[in-house]
């Protein structure tokens, strides 16, 4: 199985005084790395680190990156008119830029066997991939 990090964990993993904290370390001990993911959730995940921990957080997450504890395995140039897909579909959701990656990620052959690790627990559960199979998805309220 493949694991695909979403923003939220990221964020949770790297900032202690996240409401996710916990949720995500017990999560990143249960799966083992390495988390995949693409460059627009780390780019997002930068912003929203800086925003709350400074630049120290986002460090943290290139660290994650250079310990390949966190892959990026998704070339936007390969998938953009799926994106943009997406993103015309999923409109009234909204879907964002990254949450469309994800989603374009979940339905490549590697991914078939996927789990989504995600603090969004509402609108992964509307996204379809290949417009009609269901994400699946891990977040702080399916916790098992």
């Amino acid at each position: 199985m493949r694991i695909i990090a979403d923003t939220g964990i990221l964020v949770a993993l790297l900032d202690k005084r996240d409401q996710h904290h916990q949720w995500a370390n017990v999560i990143a001990k249960r799966y083992k790395a390495p988390f995949y993911t693409c460059e627009a959730v780390i780019a997002e995940a930068a912003h929203l680190l800086y925003g709350k921990v400074g630049a120290q957080g986002v460090t943290r997450l290139v660290d994650f990156l250079e310990s390949e504890l966190v892959k990026i395995d998704f070339r936007v140039e390969n998938h953009t008119s799926r994106i943009i897909t997406l993103l015309q579909r999923y409109e009234n959701v909204p879907m964002d830029y990254a949450d469309a990656c994800i989603v374009v990620m979940a339905e490549q052959e590697k991914y078939r066997d996927h789990t989504i690790l995600t603090v969004d627990d509402t609108d992964f559960r509307v996204y379809r991939r290949n417009g009609r199979e269901a994400l699946t998805i891990e977040t702080p309220q399916t916790r098992k």
